[in-house]
């Protein structure tokens, strides 16, 4: 198994997943992009060939979303008062949300097998474009000697 596997996820402004709406007497998500988002993080990860990672995961990833044109100048250049972070919606916690179910049964076997996440948003820069920049670290199969102590078990 890899130390790391990092891959970027692009093309697409990142979907948010959990806002729900009632619809025909039913709830569904609020966002209309998550499907196709979700589709593009799992081919992408398909794509590379890993499979699911056996046991905990550290998921890292930094969310990329193009500029709106009011960031810019007539010229084309950046204004200087235009932000460098993402500070609007969608929330940085529903946009995570719907990575890792995307990567569920793809690189993990289940979402609740990911224990550090990092995540940040952020505007794209020069030719990038909007998506994701992921990265997963396997954390091995085996409790520590100190996990083991605290289940009870030696």
């Amino acid at each position: 198994m890899p130390e790391a596997i990092t891959f970027t996820v692009k093309g697409m402004k990142p979907a948010s997943q959990g806002s729900k709406v009632l619809m025909r007497g039913r709830m569904v998500e609020s966002c209309k992009d998550l499907p196709r988002w979700r589709k593009l993080i799992e081919s992408t990860a398909e794509a590379l060939g890993v499979g699911v990672i056996p046991g905990p995961v550290s998921l890292s990833v930094v969310f990329v979303f193009a500029r709106p044109a009011n960031h810019f100048k007539k010229s084309g250049a950046i204004k200087p008062n235009a932000p460098r972070w993402h500070m609007v919606r969608p929330d940085i916690d529903k946009i995570s949300r719907a990575l890792a179910d995307a990567l569920t049964k793809v690189l993990f076997e289940d979402d609740a097998r990911v224990v550090s996440l990092i995540a940040q948003k952020r505007y794209c820069v020069g030719d990038e474009q909007p998506g994701a920049i992921v990265t997963i670290v396997p954390l091995g199969t085996k409790s520590s000697p100190v996990e083991s102590k605290a289940d009870g078990v030696e």
